[in-house]
């Protein structure tokens, strides 16, 4: 088993001690996440890689999409960044997606310990907490030029840092080894994620998966297209929203099947199946499977809505 292997089984064994639902995804199905977590108060789809460094765009792009679509927040957990390891307790970022290590995810899953650090060009970086600083200040009858004095900087700095300026990490943990208490802030990495903030559309499709897209989108719903996923498009329209997956080959459509099942039950997402060939669903999944012929015949949305509300209920 390798790193990252043994990291995907150390936090589902945590989340699942810890209260939460899982879903994990075979990786011989999925690449844009690997699994997601959920409790009563949130969910989290969260990829995991030896190195972040080599998380593209495109694979951005789908993991904030299925975050945004499930209500979910994304997350990397990664092992190095390149040749740089992934410091515990710290916030990293790329292509707005959180990052955080292995150790910090599991402490925040036990403990609900969030990091106080993030990083940024130059170093580490802290929010101070404004108001407790001004309250100890306060209290203590504490100059600007004493606290400034004593971390090695100016006053107007201080008083900056007193109305919401970040510090580097050195200067916080001067400052709080002077005043005795502790001052920083935590940095959440649990993100949300706004429509703008991703595309729909990818340069490499394939062709079964860009014939699909596209006969969906005809019909009148806003598609989303996930590339190298469980679930390999996300539509929905003003009235109704569904996870969908794509499979050409027989042997993997009844794994496809019940990967969305267990997806769908988690998310509280309809889920449907597009096949190339006529397929026959065990009846005990609730996953509506519509062949791409079929998906052809139909005039438009509503008629295509029919038929998965039909077979969901058969």
């Amino acid at each position: 088993m390798d790193k990252r292997q043994e990291i995907i089984a150390s936090i589902i064994r945590s989340a699942s001690r810890d209260g939460y639902t899982t879903v994990y995804a075979d990786e011989t199905l999925s690449y844009t996440f690997d699994l997601i977590i959920r409790n009563d108060n949130q969910m989290i789809v969260i990829k995991v890689m030896n190195n972040v460094g080599l998380l593209t765009e495109e694979t951005s792009m789908s993991l904030m999409a299925i975050s945004r679509f499930l209500g979910a927040h994304p997350l990397i957990v990664g092992v190095s960044n390149r040749e740089e390891r992934i410091e515990d307790g710290v916030v990293y970022s790329r292509y707005s997606l959180p990052i955080i290590s292995h150790p910090t995810l599991i402490s925040y899953l036990k403990e609900g310990e969030e990091p106080s650090v993030r990083a940024g060009p130059g170093g580490f970086y802290v929010d101070i907490d404004s108001e407790k600083l001004k309250k100890i200040r306060e209290q203590r009858s504490l100059s600007l030029g004493e606290i400034a004095s004593a971390i090695g900087t100016t006053r107007r700095t201080v008083l900056m840092y007193q109305s919401g300026m970040s510090a580097s990490i050195d200067i916080a943990l001067k400052m709080e080894e002077f005043l005795g208490e502790e001052i920083m802030e935590c940095v959440s990495f649990l993100w949300n994620v706004e429509r703008e903030q991703f595309t729909a559309g990818f340069r490499k499709m394939r062709e079964f998966e860009r014939l699909v897209n596209q006969q969906i989108s005809r019909k009148g719903f806003d598609i989303y297209p996930i590339r190298r996923s469980i679930v390999n498009f996300l539509m929905e329209d003003s009235e109704s929203s569904y996870l969908g997956g794509i499979e050409e080959e027989v042997g993997r459509v009844e794994r496809k099947i019940e990967y969305l099942s267990e997806l769908s039950k988690m998310s509280n997402k309809e889920g449907i199946l597009i096949v190339k060939k006529n397929f026959e669903k065990p009846k005990k999944y609730k996953i509506p499977v519509i062949s791409y012929s079929e998906l052809e015949q139909f005039e438009d949305k509503d008629e295509l809505k029919g038929v998965i509300e039909e077979r969901r209920n058969s």
